[in-house]
């Protein structure tokens, strides 16, 4: 039987998930497409940073006015007022996100807009507010996407920084620029893990630093914005991803359950010889299914008229060598047994007819076995019919004698893709076949005509005709219609049958009639070769 293949279901097979893969890859892109947020993100920060880098000019440059309105001087000290920082700075705090820190020369923490009071003795008020990111599970995908666009952009993490009871710039690598003239951007995440951004301003007035500012805003509304987006996208993703997956099923399902189908049929009849099994609607299907369904429904319709033929022509083989074969021995079992001389040669001259017979039926079934083999799978050249015919006339004339053969030769080339030795086995066969029936002074005719897109060849003999209702019967095979005159076995009943195959290789017919004056008539159609 051969080792059975295994058939994949249709949910998981290879062509499935081929089929789910070219669909998802869209998705794929558009997933990427979510990393591009960060792009949008840095424009978010960037404008962040400007809008913070400009209220705390604004208010380092008030405080160093204020500072100079104070003492009626531009330079009495290069210390920053308590009094100043008392009246200014508390306004910055209050209704706002954004919280001001003011150092000293030497990096003391002066003041604070969270905080009031005299000193350090400080009084938070304003609570920071927390990103609502609307529930643990979008946290966590929100979370997973920035970390998993951390790791492809390869991108710096944050630092932390805990800048809670702080009363010194030591550490502060930004504040201390920033006492030094120079203005530093930094960003940052607190110990709640919020993101901060900050601007260290330095305090001046004609060249001379009097302290430092430092400005913080803390950017939820930056992690809010993008979170936000990200979820949109992920929500957006999710809703593409159950359609696409599903729609894939469906497609891959109508497509490759019908395959497996017909590969599951494919191997039962390669191991059992089944080929009785209906393929359940497949070939009425509308779409390229249907087609393969419909060319493997008629192949195996094709296979199984093959077998069939072979079968019977395999029992009509025995049956008509079993005759001669019989005769043959009881000849050979009656001539040991005869003294008579006369005798034993008549069974010799039996024996040895029964010999060609079976001779003659060997070649003729040995050739007919090769038609099929020989002419299947093979592209004849096209070539002039009408040239042919003219060269086989002048032959077969010269064989049977000019009167026997009349040919009415065709005036124009016709092109026909043929296996030139087998054209003429067909026209050597239906000659003999005429002139074993042919009766008349006048000779057998040859015609040729074109009809549409074919050729039509005709041979019309004067012999007495065709048995009626056995125009088709004579080309079955080992089937024998011959006049009383001829002896019996010269002929093996192959030569219409292999006439006739050779025609159908061909992709034309062959067919008998009487002709309505006396005789048969046999037309070979061939079709016309295409133009090139």
């Amino acid at each position: 039987m051969g080792s059975t293949q295994r058939f994949w279901p249709s949910f998981i097979s290879p062509l499935s998930a081929r089929i789910l893969a070219i669909m998802l890859l869209p998705l794929a892109l558009f997933f990427i497409g979510l990393f591009s947020i960060d792009q949008y993100r840095s424009v978010l920060v960037r404008a962040e940073f400007d809008a913070l880098e400009r209220q705390g000019m604004t208010l380092a440059r008030s405080l160093a006015l204020a500072e100079a309105d104070r003492s009626g001087k531009l330079t009495v000290t290069r210390e920053l007022s308590p009094q100043t920082m008392r009246h200014l700075l508390p306004l910055v705090g209050y209704g706002s996100q954004l919280r001001a820190r003011v150092f000293q020369p030497q990096g003391q923490l002066m003041a604070d807009t969270f905080r009031r009071g005299e000193g350090f003795a400080m009084t938070r008020i304003r609570r920071r507010e927390q990103v609502d990111l609307q529930g643990r599970f979008r946290v966590k995908i929100v979370g997973a996407l920035n970390d998993l666009a951390d790791l492809i952009s390869n991108r710096e993490p944050v630092p932390v920084m805990n800048l809670r009871g702080l009363r010194h710039a030591d550490g502060l690598y930004d504040v201390r620029a920033a006492l030094s003239g120079e203005t530093v951007r930094n960003m940052w995440r607190n110990r709640e893990g919020q993101l901060v951004l900050s601007v260290a301003l330095p305090v001046q007035n004609l060249r001379v630093v009097r302290g430092a500012l430092l400005m913080t805003s803390t950017g939820g509304n930056i992690e809010r914005e993008i979170a936000n987006v990200q979820w949109a996208f992920v929500q957006l993703f999710l809703g593409i991803l159950t359609v696409t997956i599903l729609l894939g099923l469906y497609l891959a399902r109508s497509i490759t359950r019908p395959i497996v189908f017909l590969a599951a049929s494919a191997d039962r009849l390669r191991q059992t010889g089944d080929i009785q099994t209906p393929l359940r609607g497949l070939p009425e299907r509308k779409d390229e299914i249907g087609q393969l369904s419909k060319a493997l429904s008629e192949m195996t319709a094709e296979l199984q008229r093959r077998i069939q033929a072979t079968a019977r022509f395999a029992a009509d083989v025995a049956h008509e060598i079993k005759n001669p074969l019989t005769s043959l021995r009881s000849a050979v079992e009656t001539v040991s047994r005869i003294d008579n001389p006369g005798q034993q040669r008549k069974l010799m001259d039996v024996i040895l007819a029964d010999v060609n017979r079976l001779d003659r039926l060997i070649t003729d079934i040995s050739q007919a076995s090769r038609v099929d083999a020989e002419l299947t799978g093979q592209t004849p050249e096209p070539e002039d019919i009408t040239a042919l015919l003219a060269s086989w006339a002048e032959l077969s004339r010269q064989r049977y004698g000019a009167d026997k053969l009349a040919y009415t030769p065709y005036k124009k080339p016709l092109m026909v893709g043929m296996y030139t030795t087998r054209i003429i086995q067909i026209l050597d066969n239906l000659l003999a076949n005429a002139m074993t029936f042919h009766n008349s002074d006048m000779p057998i005719t040859l015609s040729v005509k074109r009809v549409r897109a074919q050729v039509q060849i005709s041979l019309a003999d004067k012999g007495p005709g065709l048995p009626a209702g056995k125009e088709e019967r004579i080309f079955d095979r080992f089937y024998t219609e011959r006049p009383a005159s001829e002896g019996f076995g010269h002929h093996s009943g192959l030569g219409l049958s292999i006439a006739r195959q050779i025609a159908i290789a061909h992709g034309g017919q062959l067919v008998a009639e009487n002709d309505k004056n006396g005789g048969a008539i046999f037309t070979l159609t061939l079709p016309l070769a295409d133009k090139p």
